[in-house]
């Protein structure tokens, strides 16, 4: 995803930790499973866009924790917090691009990107990284 405009992707996990490991995805229409996320607006903060993308991407609202630009070459990585249960069953987006919404496990085949990033974000310590104050 080489662009020159900022950019922010959205890692967003449950908020009460559960056995097994799980993140949020979106499965575009042209590209497939990715990450929720998008183009920052002009003057728009990190935290700013990965929340709104989150929302017109998923319809959830999350709690922007932390993000690292080092994660993904080219943009910025925003860990969000979302506070409900995740389901095991896929849900409809009100973006029209999107065509299912949905809490992962394991690394879903038609990525849109290779697995790498989403390996290196799943084994990543966010404990490094820039805090947003609260």
């Amino acid at each position: 995803m080489e662009t020159d405009e900022p950019w922010v992707v959205v890692w967003a996990i449950p908020k009460n930790k559960i056995d097994l490991p799980c993140w949020l995805m979106v499965k575009h229409i042209e590209r497939g499973w990715e990450l929720p996320g998008g183009k920052q607006l002009e003057n728009e903060e990190n935290d700013v866009t990965a929340l709104r993308e989150l929302y017109e991407e998923t319809g959830l609202l999350g709690v922007a924790i932390s993000e690292d630009d080092s994660i993904i070459k080219g943009g910025v990585v925003v860990l969000v917090e979302i506070n409900e249960e995740p389901e095991p069953y896929g849900w409809d987006s009100d973006d029209e691009n999107i065509v299912e919404v949905g809490w992962c496990v394991e690394i879903p085949d038609d990525l849109y990107w290779g697995s790498k990033e989403i390996k290196k974000l799943i084994n990543y310590d966010w404990s490094a990284a820039r805090t947003f104050k609260s």
